[in-house]
């Protein structure tokens, strides 16, 4: 029996379990404490004796991480046509195995670093982090369920973002799960390195707190967001007779509680592809629209829609005036691989034609629109939420509302938008600004500075709901610093590691 529990297998077996209990913690279930998951298993991984081992086990961890909680994309292969269906095993199989490749090469190189003593966990720890980073950057990037979303329920903890970001968070988090497994080791100095490690966690928590509890309660009576959330289904999304009754449904909608809103700017916000067309084809229809719905001039409406330019697509949002004119528009920027657009189309041959007959074109960096009182407004459509640099490249003293609309109804009623509501709120709060999200079947929300969900339309409901325009914050320390703060923190756990290991490099360990 014991042979069997020490066997590579059951090792493999149960750092795979491990990880894939770790995905509980992230929303929408959030019991932070199973998180312990990802920590057990680089504690198991410490002890590794191979490279090859090393890799393996925390692939398997990796694994088991990324599978259940990515599960949910393969869901989106049956809202497209049938012949799609047989790719989903590749899509719930491939990008997992991928990812958690990603953390294999991690902790190989941890061990690399550190060949001379057992104790490697800091260096994991480090390297993981760093890993991450790589992962939301190389081809393309794909910053999703990283560990730092594990803070993103809880209205206290998700304050740290707006201190170090969700780089650093990552570390954080990572530390947090393995200090309980150093805690009860038999490592020597065990209480001085959790005391170490834990103190400059706890001062951070408490300062999150303190800054959620002095949060300012203003509100802009006078500039008011509305958000639509229209309900409509994947597989009737592009039926172009069921046209007319998507657009009517919009438009209801739209003008629902209209005369209450009087001598008020304001913006309506529809999601992603709100209808069936495109522009410049559409001019005339979009006139008709702005007609029925904008009856004050400082009312605007932003809504998405596919926009052609002689061969090229473009993943488009629109401002439209009162006048029917298109006084702004954005192409998106950050194109969902496999879903917008064939990485290595040239390579892929006709294999291609099945995925996607044809990509959509990255759109061109453009200054952000003011719209009335709404001073610089910064949108964003679909998972360009997840992407910091996107952010920051349109970022300026002046902005004071973050856009983000998407069409998850690709994903039914699976954990995808809840996933993707909780990375969108951590973007909020890194920028100290308030997130109006808008999302054709759910969850559309609008979201404080602070993280707070002001208001919702749930999942898999038609609705609509407005808000007093919430002021962003002056600044974050995030905002001032960003990466820095990351590189610092990677820097400063180096440091401890090597003074942990020049005094205790003799040191056996009696791991049974």
């Amino acid at each position: 029996m014991n042979k069997y529990l020490i066997s590579p297998i059951f090792n493999y077996i149960s750092l795979y379990i491990a990880g894939a209990i770790a995905t509980l913690s992230l929303p929408p279930f959030s019991i932070l404490p199973l998180i312990i998951g990802i920590g057990f298993g680089l504690y198991r991984i410490n002890f590794q004796s191979s490279l090859i081992k090393i890799f393996l086990s925390a692939w398997f961890l990796g694994f088991g991480w990324f599978s259940f909680g990515l599960y949910w994309i393969g869901s989106a292969f049956f809202m497209a046509d049938t012949y799609h269906v047989f790719l989903m095993p590749i899509a719930i199989i491939l990008l997992p195995s991928l990812l958690a490749v990603f953390w294999g090469c991690a902790c190989v190189c941890a061990k690399l670093i550190n060949k001379k003593t057992k104790f490697s966990i800091l260096y994991i720890i480090v390297f993981l982090s760093l890993f991450e980073y790589l992962r939301a950057q190389l081809f393309t990037g794909f910053p999703w369920l990283m560990p730092s979303m594990t803070f993103a329920s809880n209205v206290y903890l998700i304050q740290i973002f707006s201190f170090v970001g969700s780089f650093s968070t990552n570390i954080i988090v990572l530390t947090m799960s393995t200090l309980p497994f150093v805690f009860f080791s038999n490592f020597k100095r065990k209480n001085i390195l959790s005391f170490v490690l834990l103190i400059p966690i706890i001062i951070l928590f408490i300062c999150g707190i303190l800054k959620y509890y002095n949060k300012s309660s203003l509100k802009n009576t006078d500039q008011l967001v509305t958000i639509v959330q229209p309900n409509i289904k994947q597989k009737n999304k592009w039926i172009l007779k069921n046209r007319e009754q998507h657009l009517n449904n919009l438009l209801e909608l739209s003008t629902k509680y209209r005369n209450s809103f009087n001598n008020k700017n304001r913006i309506i916000i529809w999601p992603e592809t709100s209808f069936e067309g495109s522009i410049p084809s559409e001019t005339k229809l979009l006139s008709n629209i702005s007609k029925k719905i904008l009856k004050n001039k400082n009312t605007t409406l932003i809504l998405g829609l596919l926009r052609t330019d002689e061969e090229k697509v473009f993943n488009t949002l629109v401002f439209l005036n009162s006048e029917g004119d298109i006084i702004h528009n954005y192409d998106k920027i950050k194109l969902v691989p496999f879903g917008e657009y064939i990485p290595f189309r040239q390579y892929l041959g006709t294999l291609t034609d099945m995925l996607a007959p044809k990509d959509f074109t990255s759109g061109k960096l453009k200054s952000n629109p003011t719209v009335y009182s709404f001073e610089n407004i910064i949108t964003l459509i679909c998972y360009e939420i997840l992407f910091t640099n996107e952010i920051v490249k349109r970022l300026s003293k002046n902005t004071n509302l973050l856009i983000n609309i998407t069409n998850d109804a690709w994903f039914g009623k699976t954990i995808g938008p809840y996933q993707h509501l909780a990375l969108a709120k951590i973007k909020a709060v890194e920028f100290g600004l308030p997130l109006a999200r808008v999302a054709n079947t759910g969850i559309s929300a609008y979201v404080s500075p602070y993280g707070e969900i002001i208001g919702r339309i749930p999942l898999d409901i038609k609705g609509v709901k407005t808000f007093d325009l919430i002021p962003a914050l002056d600044s974050t320390l995030y905002k001032i610093y960003g990466e820095y703060i990351f590189v610092v923190l990677i820097l400063i756990l180096l440091i401890i590691n090597k003074i942990y290991n020049l005094n205790f490099k003799e040191e056996k360990f009696n791991e049974k």
